[in-house]
């Protein structure tokens, strides 16, 4: 079969709808005003792509260049310009329409209070500090530890870019729900997490345990490895550009290619993809991501796994999802829209958001996670 011209194979569509669940909370304990979000035109947007469709160069190589910012390294000031810098000014304002998740922690426990928590993380630059190397992404012990202990109370899910194996290996933690590649690739826990179940095909994992499984994408598997290989190949003489296969998304990273390099990068991948009008392009933080064209995102992971969890439709539950890409806007969204749940963004920059809170790094997200386990086990005592 022609791989490039295949048309006729099915594509997945909208699900049914489900009925939104409300949260019921008082427009007083919002953390401003609800509204629809306006793009400021001093801020970072985030350009939308229609799926299937080729940017114009100069488009995305600005689009490059927004959703990887180069920052400037802070100059040295003397003990007499001890004054906030206008980054510091820009933050704070910021953080008046995202307010920290630490500073109002008391709040989300307030709305959270008669409801089950169902808690949804990113990984890179959530759990684990954006590296170099994305094969060396590897969270802390005690990040690791924090996790586990959270997950002892709240149904958890790790949502990321990554292959579920990758991310798999680097948390290794049975009790979790995993879905990678943006949520095309989904599996339970190893250890069942009580009264809950995961609908799914069934498969066996490497340690030869049953886990379930969803994968809405798996008639796309032999396209993205004949991408994956062609991109390894046009991609190998740009010094720095690593292309990773997250089984049903390839990631080509430009984090160590010099910003001259970049719209090489871009270039090469619009002139494989130009084969490929099934696949679309996507772009992160200093990552170029290549994913079927599929009405499937995070945003969709999240709404199928609260489906599947059976807490789609409870107005005692409290999603909440934690991230710090763009691609995590989509999951921002959907618990925005309808008052579902919350939108925690990670960032030491002001950025435009769908996220109603915020934390600068993965360390505050960790104080973040055992806030709420003290939390939980001070209301059970």
């Amino acid at each position: 079969m022609d791989l490039k011209s295949n048309h006729s194979a099915p594509v997945l569509t909208d699900p049914p709808p489900m009925s939104k669940s409300r949260l019921g909370i008082h427009a007083a304990l919002l953390p401003y005003p609800s509204r629809s979000i306006v793009f400021s035109p001093g801020l970072l947007t985030i350009p939308r792509k229609k799926p299937g469709k080729l940017e114009r160069n100069s488009s995305w190589l600005e689009a490059m260049k927004n959703s990887s910012p180069t920052h400037k390294k802070a100059t040295k000031i003397s003990s007499t310009e001890l004054a906030p810098s206008d980054t510091d000014v820009a933050y704070c304002n910021w953080m008046l329409e995202y307010p920290s998740a630490l500073a109002t922690f008391e709040q989300i426990t307030n709305c959270a209070k008669g409801k089950r928590i169902a808690l949804f993380l990113d990984y890179d630059g959530t759990l684990s500090p954006i590296v170099d190397n994305p094969d060396r992404a590897s969270m802390s012990n005690a990040m690791r530890a924090a996790v586990k202990n959270v997950a002892k109370f709240f149904p958890t899910a790790i949502i990321s870019g990554r292959s579920r194996d990758k991310v798999y290996e680097f948390v290794g933690l049975t009790e979790l729900y995993y879905a990678g590649s943006h949520g095309m690739d989904i599996m339970g826990p190893v250890q069942p997490v009580p009264d809950v179940h995961l609908n799914g095909t069934s498969s066996t994992d490497k340690q030869d345990k049953e886990v379930n499984l969803f994968q809405p994408a798996s008639e796309f598997l032999p396209m993205i490895n004949e991408v994956f290989r062609s991109l390894v190949k046009i991609t190998k003489e740009i010094t720095g550009a690593e292309v990773e296969n997250n089984k049903f998304c390839v990631s080509v990273h430009y984090r160590n290619v010099d910003e001259k390099s970049w719209k090489t990068i871009g270039e090469s991948v619009h002139k494989i993809l130009k084969d490929y009008p099934r696949l679309r392009l996507t772009h992160g933080r200093k990552v170029l991501e290549v994913r079927p064209v599929l009405n499937w995102d995070k945003g969709k992971a999240v709404e199928f796994l609260l489906e599947s969890l059976g807490l789609s439709n409870c107005d005692d539950v409290l999603p909440i999802y934690v991230g710090d890409d763009r691609t995590d806007e989509d999951a921002f969204k959907f618990l925005r829209e309808g008052n579902r749940g919350y939108g925690i963004l990670v960032s030491s920059a002001p950025k435009e958001s769908n996220a109603f809170y915020s934390l600068r790094d993965p360390s505050e997200v960790m104080e973040f996670l055992k806030s709420l386990v003290n939390w939980k086990e001070s209301n059970a005592a």
